[in-house]
């Protein structure tokens, strides 16, 4: 009987150790779980400890700060639908308890160097969050810019010439293009102006007309108040 046991645990041992580890989530839980570590594997964070839900004993080399920081909103964002790679971004929202807006305004550029980490990119391929730092270092491996140089410079000057002859191509084709814009609002705005004053002559003799009706009308008038004169007299 204690063999049946004791082959029953080692088997259960060994089937616990083959289960793989719980993969990330794009979720707000696995959005905090995934801000925890990069907070902690920070260089620059002396100490990083959690107190209670959403509460931290947070220090830091950036900026002189040794106290409690709270999480006060986790947002995911989802991008999938707009983004080719599927990327979605991951932010939590934080206090630090006790900094006033002196703190902030003389500490502002470390202070938002530091607020950086605070958001995350959910990476599809490989299921999981990955820092500022990690994501944007992917963006820049995928320019090529490191294999076109020493293309063009294979090519010597006439290369780098190549490449100088295409930029500037490249921003005339886009002043054209404002260009462009731009001479078609000015058409624009000359034919309303045209138009305005064709309205305007037209209003001016609108109104001529309208003295001349009131000259006759004031002459008609003053007519018949003649002849009701006369008409008088004559009785």
């Amino acid at each position: 009987m204690k063999t049946i046991i004791a082959a029953c645990s080692i088997a259960l041992l060994l089937s616990a150790a083959q289960i793989p580890p719980a993969r990330a989530q794009k979720s707000e839980a696995g959005l905090l779980a995934a801000w925890e570590q990069a907070q902690k594997s920070d260089p620059s964070t002396l100490k990083f400890e959690k107190v209670n839900d959403r509460q931290y004993h947070f220090a830091t080399k950036r900026f002189p700060f040794d106290g409690e920081v709270l999480v006060r909103n986790a947002v995911v964002e989802d991008f999938s639908a707009v983004n080719q790679d599927g990327i979605s971004m991951g932010t939590v929202e934080v206090e630090l308890q006790g900094a006033t807006d002196g703190f902030y305004r003389t500490y502002a550029r470390s202070y938002t160097q530091w607020n950086t980490s605070n958001t995350l990119y959910w990476e599809p391929k490989s299921q999981q969050w990955l820092t500022s730092q990690k994501y944007f270092q992917q963006v820049r491996s995928r320019i090529p810019v490191q294999a076109v140089w020493p293309a063009l410079m294979g090519f010597g000057w006439l290369g780098i010439l190549v490449f100088i002859l295409v930029v500037l191509l490249f921003s005339l084709s886009r002043y054209n293009g404002k260009l462009k814009v731009i001479n078609q609002r000015s058409e624009r705005t000359l034919q309303i102006s045209e138009r305005n004053g064709q309205i305007a002559e037209r209003n001016a003799q609108i109104f001529e007309q309208g003295l001349k009706l009131q000259e006759a009308n004031a002459k008609v008038f003053q007519e018949m108040l003649a002849e009701l004169k006369k008409m008088s007299k004559g009785s």
